[in-house]
């Protein structure tokens, strides 16, 4: 069982960051859709991931793991999707004193959500029921487990990684799992020092270069390594390698972002 420190409930959280951050990772979630992930076998993407950003001279300081499962019963109410959030909470090995659970319902949708929020680590599992509004349409029920942190030693995000595998597969078929880890260098990179980093990355991975974009405060790279199982097929091209560094002047940093197979959050 993932076990997570256990600290005092607190509402300082920048909400509307974290909303601005599940906006992204649900317009991410219809990429998917129409470009479905691949697996294929081969190791945890932790791995890859870790070594790619030691190898740009940064270290991780937070991760987030975004996951989404399509529900195989989409006439579920409200009870049956909130013991499907409890249960995702319970096998997280949080418990029912560490998180809220709220309701939200229209006419094209009900929401069940659990969330937990410290200073350390946010959680949020949400299990909703999406409509069409017409009779054909029908209805969709997804099952969405979203987590950022702060890097700690005690906590091995490779187990949680597998912890939400186990838990979509339980609740779905084919779920989609996306990886990022946050790390910063202090000061400006200059323009040599930006390429140089991101090459050391790339070789690290063995990654083959799909796109590559450089401005003088942001580098971004987009790639496919043998390294990691799962992958993004956009057209004739596998996508599982997403890299993105950008200066940040308000702290007088440069940020590295590093997702797989793609970044879903901002940077």
């Amino acid at each position: 069982m993932v076990k997570f420190k256990a600290f005092a409930w607190t509402k300082v959280w920048r909400k509307q960051s974290f909303l601005y951050k599940m906006i992204i990772a649900i317009v991410c979630s219809f990429i998917f859709l129409l470009a479905p992930v691949k697996h294929v076998p081969a190791a945890s993407s932790y791995e890859p991931l870790h070594a790619a950003m030691l190898a740009t001279g940064a270290k991780v300081e937070e991760w987030s793991i975004h996951a989404w499962v399509k529900l195989p019963n989409e006439q579920l109410n409200d009870d049956q999707l909130e013991d499907i959030v409890h249960e995702v909470m319970k096998e997280l090995g949080i418990n029912t004193l560490q998180y809220q659970v709220t309701h939200q319902q229209g006419k094209k949708h009900h929401i069940v959500q659990a969330e937990m929020i410290d200073p350390m680590v946010h959680v949020l599992a949400v299990a909703q029921i999406l409509s069409s509004g017409s009779l054909a349409g029908g209805s969709e029920g997804y099952l969405v487990i979203n987590i950022e942190a702060k890097d700690d030693e005690n906590i091995s995000v490779k187990h949680i990684q597998e912890k939400i595998a186990s838990i979509t597969k339980k609740n779905g078929h084919s779920p989609q799992i996306n990886t990022c880890l946050i790390g910063w260098l202090d000061g400006k990179l200059r323009d040599g020092e930006w390429r140089h980093s991101l090459q050391n990355a790339i070789e690290i991975t063995h990654a083959k270069n799909i796109d590559q974009l450089e401005t003088e405060d942001f580098a971004s790279y987009t790639g496919f390594t043998p390294e990691i199982a799962e992958y993004l097929q956009i057209g004739d091209k596998r996508i599982n390698l997403n890299i993105a560094m950008h200066y940040s002047q308000y702290d007088h940093r440069t940020y590295v972002t590093i997702g797989s197979p793609m970044i879903t959050r901002e940077y």
